[in-house]
């Protein structure tokens, strides 16, 4: 497997993206009017003329990519869900606590399975040359690993960190501080590897293109390991934080003890350590997106360069990297920030040509039977509410 992931023994199909800044730009502008005229009830389609830009203009093997959804289907679904919750409020703020309740209750334990259906109706509107993709999995095992073992795991998490807590009173307080950021640490990347990783199995083995199947083998304890990996980049940043930021608090500890005015000893304080506040917010700023990078592309490597198509005749491959994510990531935020928004298009179709130039397709493609599955996806009522959900998946 890994001369064929090498690319020893067989052909390497790259992803092409020739999507330009100044046409998604034209885009951009005319869905910016259009949602403010139009108090947001735009906002549908917006999204999905954005993402039927970038669908038309990625191909692979000469072939394009086509989005078919409708902005009329995902407002009406948006619409719905928010009337339900809107719904719930209305009967908790009259004082009517259970029926409110039991209706919020019961659309947040609907999530996950709200997600599964949203994905089945993305699935079904995207395809390649004519053949449509689309997607199947367990609504009980997408249950379990969406919603009861993320809060299974977290209790967990929040109990050993009681435990720390408690057992750790003889240290002093930076050492226990340190002691319980790594445990939190740790306990995140399980949490992120564990529920990542299962949600990877379920939608790497659930997806079929046309009559053909994908799939996946892989492990949770990578995912954990990467999960923990991509976290601990925060380490270096949260010394750094403390030590900016640490005196600014025992001067505001000090001076609240001394007494005096609170808002004049306030204003002094934070005037006289401005620029160590703001060295701190801008290494906050940094460091979400530092993580954020690298468990994107951990993830999204992990998925990619274990998935496989029509019986491991094709495999997939993925090579961007955490640095590289975050350069770009933080030239969109910053350079967007500063021109007003106005260069996020360019820069917005610079990421998705990078990200593509790193993605290949391993195998003979023109030798893959092109046919469409002949059982059709199966819609209903579920689907057709779950349409507006669109949930972003950080591994594809």
């Amino acid at each position: 497997m890994n001369d064929i992931v090498n690319g020893k023994h067989a052909e390497r199909h790259k992803f092409v993206f020739t999507g330009k800044g100044w046409q998604f730009f034209i885009i951009s502008l005319v869905n910016v009017l259009l949602v403010c005229i139009t108090l947001g009830i735009y906002l549908p389609w917006a999204v999905v003329k954005c993402r039927r830009y970038v669908y038309s203009h990625m191909s692979l093997n000469g072939q394009v990519f086509s989005y078919k959804a409708t902005g009329g289907a995902i407002l009406a679904s948006f619409l719905l869900v928010i009337v339900v919750y809107a719904l719930s409020f209305y009967f908790i703020s009259r004082e009517q606590f259970v029926i409110g309740s039991i209706i919020l209750g019961m659309l947040i334990l609907s999530i996950p399975f709200m997600i599964v259906k949203s994905l089945q109706y993305q699935a079904m509107m995207t395809s390649l040359n004519g053949i449509n993709f689309s997607f199947e999995c367990s609504m009980l095992k997408a249950w379990l690993y969406l919603f009861a073992l993320p809060f299974i795991i977290e209790v967990i998490l929040g109990v050993v960190l009681y435990f720390v807590f408690s057992v750790t009173g003889f240290l002093g307080v930076i050492p226990r501080l340190i002691l319980l950021g790594l445990v939190m640490i740790l306990g995140l990347g399980v949490v992120n590897g564990v529920v990542y990783g299962k949600w990877m199995t379920l939608m790497g083995n659930g997806g079929h293109f046309g009559i053909h199947r994908f799939s996946i083998q892989i492990s949770i304890k990578q995912c954990i390991k990467g999960c923990v990996l991509a976290l601990s980049t925060l380490l270096p940043f949260i010394v750094v934080i403390g030590y900016l930021i640490s005196p600014v608090f025992m001067q505001l500890l000090q001076m609240s003890i001394m007494g005096g005015e609170p808002d004049t000893i306030t204003s002094a304080i934070i005037m006289e350590n401005y620029s160590r506040i703001m060295t701190g917010y801008a290494l906050y700023f940094i460091a979400i997106l530092v993580v954020v990078s690298y468990m994107y592309s951990t993830l999204r490597n992990l998925f990619l360069n274990h998935l496989t198509l029509a019986n491991e005749t094709l495999h997939f491959h993925s090579s961007i990297t955490g640095s590289g994510m975050f350069l770009r990531m933080l030239m969109v935020m910053v350079v967007s920030s500063i021109t007003l928004g106005l260069a996020y298009p360019w820069l917005k179709m610079y990421l998705v040509g990078w990200m593509a130039r790193n993605t290949y397709v391993i195998g003979d493609l023109d030798a893959l039977e092109l046919v469409n599955g002949e059982t059709p996806q199966n819609g209903g009522f579920l689907m057709w509410i779950s349409r507006g959900i669109m949930p972003y998946v950080p591994f594809i």
